[in-house]
Order: structure tokens, then C-alpha cells, then sequence
């Protein structure tokens, strides 16, 4: 039985942490970047929109790992592929250890959305919605996937985090 990290690139460990980045990641890379051509000015503002989502992302599932650790449980593994990532986490066996190493990856994403928020009114304040049309967009975009993301994860759905 192939491993979990088959066809997967080990990019860092952190924490204790091992990160690992499945292939397949370059492949929608690729699609997502020219999927917005057009979006900004220079396609460079596409790359650092899709590496910004993918620290998001990377973000989300650190908090569930950290989360499953700060309550005893085991978290080692981190994989992320094009539909998002997965925290390999144990938590003990207690009802409330195994909420909060779901609900800390969303929670994640609630604390990321006022920070985008203000910045993304700041360079609005600072005229650089006119000026900086990419750095204003940019940050408006990240909001919204944030948004989606989060919404996304709080679905009932195995395996998303709201189950």
C-alpha cells in the first residue's frame, strides 16, 4: 500500500511538523495562474495571489496540528494538494480535545479575515486602490477566498473540518 506521501515533495518541517506538498499542486498551479490572466497588471500579482492562498492554507492546517498538540494529542504530518491540505492529527481521546483540533483551523481563517479587512481599507484610505490597484485587489481577493475557505471548512462534510 503506497504511503501518504507518495507523489508528495517534503518542503520544510516546522514544529516538529514535517510539510509535504503533493505534485499535483504545480499541475493546478499552473490552471489557477492562467485561469486569472488578466485579473492584475503583471501575472506576477497571479503567482503571489496563488502562493498567498497556499500560506492560508498552510495556516489553516497548522492551526489543527498545534491545536491537536496543545491538548496532547500527536500532530506530525502536514500534506497540502490542490483541493487544500490535511493535518494528520490524534487528539486524545476526550470530546473536547478533538473539537478544538477541528475547530482551530477555521478559527485560523475567522482571525486572518479582520486582518485582511484592515489592510485592505488601509491601502483603500491611502489611495492606493487607485495608485496600487494590484496590492488593493490582491488583498480584497484574499479576503474573499479566506471567506470561501472558511465557509467551505465549516461544512458537515467528511472530511472537511466541521465534521
Amino acid at each position: 500500500m503506497p504511503s501518504v506521501h507518495y507523489g508528495s515533495i517534503h518542503l520544510f518541517r516546522f514544529a516538529r511538523i514535517d510539510v509535504f506538498l503533493h505534485w499535483s499542486w504545480f499541475v493546478a498551479a499552473i490552471f489557477e495562474i492562467n485561469l486569472g490572466a488578466g485579473r492584475y497588471s503583471s501575472f506576477v500579482w497571479n503567482l503571489v495571489e496563488y502562493l498567498s492562498v497556499f500560506v492560508i492554507v498552510l495556516l489553516h492546517e497548522f492551526g489543527h496540528a498545534l491545536a491537536c498538540r496543545q491538548v496532547g494529542g500527536t500532530a506530525n504530518k502536514i500534506l497540502l494538494w490542490p483541493l487544500g491540505g490535511m493535518a494528520f492529527v490524534n487528539p486524545p481521546s476526550r470530546p473536547g480535545a478533538t473539537l478544538w483540533s477541528i475547530v482551530a483551523g477555521p478559527l485560523v481563517n475567522v482571525a486572518l479575515l479582520p486582518v485582511l479587512a484592515v489592510l485592505a481599507l488601509l491601502t483603500r484610505s491611502l489611495g492606493w486602490s487607485h495608485s496600487s490597484q494590484d496590492i488593493y485587489a490582491l488583498l480584497c481577493t484574499l479576503w474573499f477566498i479566506n471567506l470561501s475557505l472558511l465557509v467551505f471548512n465549516i461544512l458537515p462534510i467528511y472530511p472537511l473540518a466541521g465534521c
